[in-house]
C-alpha cells in the first residue's frame, strides 16, 4: 500500500489514484496476500477497457470460492465501474457467498471501489439515484465519498485496517470520481482517522474573530465548488468560512442516532459524545452541508447540527441557469447564496444581503 500511495501521491482525482494503487498491488507478493476483483475484465467489450484492467485481478469473487484458504483471512478488494445499483447488489452477493464458502461471519467483509461518475453529461453513465439513497439505508455498508486522491488512500487504508486488522464485519464502499482538482499534502494520521469516522476539518476559522462565520461541509465532487464558494463568501460579503470535509454523511448521521439512543435509554451515563457532535461542538455557526448526490444524503446529519442547518444537493436547480444538468453538484453561487440565507435566517447579516447576491450574481 506504500508504495502505491508514493506512486498516487500525485494523481489528478481519485480514479487515477486507485488505478496506480491497484497496479501496484498487482506487484511482487501482494496477489498471494490479498483478492482483486476487477469487474471490467468481464464487462469489457474493446480494447480500452482491457487496457485498464489489472494485471493479476480476478473476473468475478465467485473464482475465490473455489480456491484453497489460506492461515489467514485475505483483504478483498473489488472494482467496480457501474452506475446501476443491480451490479453493486451482485457484487455484494458474490463477496457474502465467499464469506460463506470460507466458514466466516454470515455478514462477511469486504471494499467496494466504484469508479462511476456522479455527474456526466450521459445520462447512461451517471450513478441512479437509487444506489446512494440504498447504501444509505444498509447498516452493513458504509458509503463513502471521497474528494480528492489523498482522501481516496486514506480512507482506503482506514477501512483494511478496520475490517481486516481489527476484525469489523460489513463492507466499505468508497466511490472514485474521475473529477480533479481538490488535492493537497497527504492526510496526517488524525486526519485519516477522523475522515473515516465521517469528516474532518481543513480549514479553520481565522483567529481575527470575523463578524460574520459559517461552516460549509462538502464532499467528493462537490467539494470543488465548496472551496471556491468559500472564496468569494470572504471576498464578496466578508463571510468567513469553517471547511469540513465530510466523506460519509451516512456514518456521522447513523453514528449521531445511535448515541442519541444510547443517551435516551440512560443505561450508561459514559455514552461517547458521536463524531459530529464533538467537531461542531463550541460554535453556534451556520452548518451548510453539501452533496453531488441527492440533497437526502447530505441531509441525514440535519437532526443532530446543533445550529441553524441546510443542506444541498445533486437534485437543488441553480436559479437563473438553463442549461443546468441535473445530478451535478451544486454550483458555486447557489452555494453561496444558501449560505448568505442561513446567516440571514440566523440574524447575523441583514435580508437585503439577498437581493444584492441575486442580482450580482445574474440569478434575479
Amino acid at each position: 500500500m506504500q508504495t502505491g500511495a508514493a506512486l498516487a501521491a500525485h494523481a489528478a482525482s481519485p480514479s487515477r489514484a486507485l488505478d496506480r494503487m491497484l497496479h501496484a498491488l498487482a506487484q511482487g507478493e501482494a496477489p498471494e496476500r490479498i483478492w482483486v476483483v476487477d469487474a471490467a475484465m468481464r464487462d469489457a467489450t474493446g480494447t480500452s477497457q482491457n487496457d485498464k484492467t489489472m494485471p493479476g485481478a480476478l473476473s468475478s469473487a465467485v473464482a475465490t470460492w473455489f480456491r484453497d484458504q489460506a492461515s489467514f483471512e485475505r483483504p478483498l478488494l473489488y472494482r467496480l465501474r457501474t452506475p446501476s445499483l443491480h451490479a453493486v447488489l451482485s457484487a455484494g452477493v458474490e463477496v457474502k457467498g465467499m464469506a460463506r464458502a470460507a466458514r466466516a461471519a454470515p455478514s462477511g467483509r469486504g471494499i467496494f471501489l466504484n469508479e462511476a461518475s456522479v455527474a456526466s453529461g450521459d445520462r447512461r453513465s451517471r450513478v441512479r439515484p437509487e444506489l446512494p439513497l440504498w447504501l444509505a439505508a444498509q447498516s452493513e455498508w458504509l458509503p463513502y465519498d471521497p474528494a480528492s486522491a489523498q482522501e481516496l488512500r486514506a480512507l482506503l487504508c482506514e477501512a483494511l485496517d478496520a475490517l481486516y486488522v481489527r476484525g469489523e464485519l460489513g463492507f466499505c464502499y468508497l466511490s472514485a470520481h474521475d473529477a480533479s482538482g481538490t488535492d493537497g499534502p497527504a492526510l496526517s494520521k488524525t486526519d485519516a482517522i477522523d475522515a473515516f469516522r465521517g469528516m474532518y476539518r481543513v480549514r479553520a476559522i481565522p483567529r481575527t474573530h470575523p463578524p460574520y462565520a459559517i461552516r460549509l461541509c462538502g464532499a467528493g465532487g462537490a467539494m470543488a465548488n465548496v472551496l471556491e464558494a468559500a472564496r468569494w463568501l470572504q471576498l464578496d460579503w466578508g463571510v468567513a468560512s469553517e471547511i469540513w470535509s465530510c466523506p460519509s454523511y451516512t456514518r456521522l448521521a447513523r453514528e449521531a442516532a445511535q448515541s442519541a439512543h444510547r443517551s435516551l435509554l440512560g443505561a450508561d451515563a459514559r455514552v461517547e459524545m458521536a463524531h459530529l457532535s464533538r467537531c461542531l461542538a463550541g460554535s453556534a455557526m451556520p452548518v451548510l452541508a453539501v452533496t453531488g448526490y441527492a440533497r437526502h444524503i447530505a441531509n441525514q446529519i440535519g437532526a443532530f447540527v446543533p445550529a441553524r442547518f441546510a443542506a444541498l444537493g445533486g437534485d437543488d436547480v441553480d436559479v437563473g441557469v438553463d442549461d443546468i444538468t441535473p445530478g451535478e453538484a451544486p454550483g458555486v453561487r447557489w452555494i453561496v447564496l444558501n449560505a448568505l440565507r442561513l446567516l440571514v435566517s440566523d440574524g447575523a447579516i441583514p435580508a437585503t444581503r439577498i437581493a444584492q447576491a441575486t442580482r450580482r450574481y445574474g440569478m434575479a
